[in-house]
């Protein structure tokens, strides 16, 4: 049975059929490729099955929410270095805490949450390659030169987040009517497609590949109808449906023959509701349900278009990479720390020009400090008093290099760093009561792990090494965790109350790769949050003890005034 109804849309499209769904999709027939923004040489870690079922289940009004967010996560976790392992640096640089508070977007004085698991798997897993790194970092270079582009970029991230949350909405099928919702989806996608088609032309970094998948897709079949169906602001047209029905008069195949034009009409009525009233089987004298007709109609288009929307999903996590690390560059500038993006190689040695913990930017900014190295994979004892300064130097040198490495801004205002296949970063021992060792137990599990984990050349930060035993003993450890630092090649930062070992090590000079860097102290013994080369001749710990209140006197005062009637 043939039958017509009205839609708006352009003058063709060609046929397509319902008959089941084992019927392939055309777009499946040459799916687009993913439009990788991470890498150097495109990957598809994306699980495009896994994500066409979620889609299609959002778009039924069913909740795909969070599994959307984890398959978005998933596509980064898939390709890092056997040394980029979570547990061997994450909680010790609290790197969710700096996606928290640094990595949020505003556009327009709209705040977007950062999709935190997914930026916590990208900023986890840094590329080894060069060529990536590269990649990423010509794409913010490109940003920061071209403000309309940024501009561009925002709006396209905007019009891909309504689209994905416009399908994350819960409960949306007992609060909008499903077709207008559907039309709403179809509608945005489109936004969407557009936007990347017209924004990025004439880009120099990979962000024309954004331009070229929506050209890719625009050109085919699956988009050109859904383009026919939505394009009702301009003229309106008159469908040729093809519509089996069975005995009971329920639909049992859908198909669009044809869109002819009819600019003469003189009402403006809604496509479907044109639709709804006009498709009738004459032949049966059925009267078509109106809601099945047109939701048919959505979804065929929509299950027809799906595969070219799948890259969607990456597209809005890869973006935000690039808006988030603007983000956090322009937020540290609002408190004077400059950023940079790192000049990484092989065998180049750390250094870093007003190098500030990030995690310590709050209502007042962090004082800058250098941190250099003489030459590649070197160790590099830092000693000096409590509350000096010197965890936070090693969480900095830890955060730049993941930072740095992943190809985005690094918090210091210059930034040369070394090429590591993985990092190992201990600086927070939490005791815990089912814990089956002592402090010295869990220092040597500490360094088994180190060794036991970590690849070559890698980075390795270690704060108050052997701290849980007796300094004769300790200085055994000590010096068999530097003599096989320099055997596995590492760059290494390590702080140490062992003073005494320390200076003997400068002195004699037992390790080629060994340097010395202490903590600056004023005239009135207090730190100044800067480092110069040398070993600390005193841990300071008096004056630490006379500041912290904690002197004979100063407590025997407290037992006087406790006593006191």
């Amino acid at each position: 049975m043939t039958t017509r109804g009205n839609l708006r849309g352009p003058s063709t499209v060609e046929a397509f059929d319902d008959r089941s769904s084992t019927t392939p999709r055309l777009s499946n027939l040459h799916p687009m490729q993913l439009p990788d923004l991470l890498s150097a040489r495109p990957s598809h870690a994306l699980d495009r099955e896994r994500v066409e079922e979620l889609l299609e289940r959002a778009f039924l009004g069913r909740d795909a929410a969070e599994e959307l967010d984890r398959e978005l996560a998933a596509s980064a976790a898939t390709d890092a270095a056997a040394g980029w392992e979570l547990d061997l640096f994450a909680e010790d640089l609290f790197v969710r805490d700096l996606i928290a508070d640094h990595f949020a977007i505003t556009i327009d004085r709209l705040r977007f949450p950062p999709q935190s698991d997914f930026l916590f798997a990208v900023l986890s897993r840094p590329p080894v390659d060069p060529d990536d790194i590269a990649f990423r970092q010509s794409i913010l270079r490109e940003l920061e030169a071209d403000p309309a582009l940024e501009r561009r970029l925002e709006r396209l991230y905007r019009e891909i987040f309504r689209f994905v949350d416009l399908l994350k909405q819960e409960d949306r099928s007992s609060k909008l009517d499903p077709e207008t919702f559907r039309l709403d989806v179809l509608h945005q996608a489109k936004t969407v497609v557009e936007t990347m088609a017209d924004g990025f032309a004439t880009s120099t970094s990979g962000l024309v590949r954004l331009h070229e998948a929506a050209l890719e897709m625009r050109d085919g079949r699956a988009y050109r109808r859904l383009a026919a169906l939505l394009d009702f602001e301009e003229r309106q047209t008159t469908a040729t449906l093809r519509v089996d029905l069975g005995v009971d008069g329920e639909i049992r195949r859908l198909a669009i023959l044809d869109l002819e034009p009819n600019r003469a009409s003189p009402f403006r009525v809604a496509w479907w509701k044109r639709a709804a009233l006009s498709v009738v089987s004459f032949g049966s004298g059925h009267r078509l349900d109106r809601k099945v007709l047109v939701r048919r109609l959505l979804g065929k288009v929509f299950r027809d278009v799906l595969p070219d929307l799948v890259p969607l999903v990456q597209i809005l996590g890869h973006l935000e990479v690039y808006l988030a690390a603007r983000a956090f560059r322009r937020r540290m500038a609002e408190h004077g720390l400059d950023t940079s993006l790192a000049e990484i190689g092989d065998d180049l040695p750390v250094s870093l020009d007003a190098l500030f913990n990030p995690l310590l930017v709050g209502d007042e900014a962090p004082r800058p400090c250098d941190l250099a190295q003489t030459s590649a994979r070197r160790t590099t004892l830092v000693t000096g008093p409590n509350s000096g300064g010197k965890t936070r130097l090693l969480q900095s040198a830890g955060l730049a290099q993941l930072l740095g490495q992943s190809g985005l801004y690094v918090p210091a205002r210059r930034a040369q760093l070394p090429l590591v296949r993985g990092l190992f970063v201990s600086l927070v021992e939490t005791e815990t009561a089912q814990a089956a060792e002592g402090r010295l137990g869990r220092e040597l599990l500490r360094i088994r792990r180190l060794f036991s984990r970590l690849g070559s050349p890698s980075m390795v930060v270690l704060d108050e090494l052997c701290s849980g035993t007796n300094p004769s003993e300790g200085a055994e450890i000590f010096r068999l965790v530097l003599e096989l630092l320099e055997r596995l090649g590492s760059v290494a930062f390590i702080s140490t109350h062992f003073l005494e070992l320390a200076q003997s090590l400068e002195r004699e000079r037992p390790l080629e790769s060994l340097e010395f860097l202490r903590v600056e102290i004023d005239e009135g013994l207090r730190s100044t949050y800067q480092f110069v080369s040398g070993v600390a001749r005193t841990s300071l710990a008096a004056e630490t003890a006379r500041r912290l209140g904690v002197t004979f006197e100063q407590l025997s005062a407290l037992i006087d005034r406790r006593r006191a009637p």
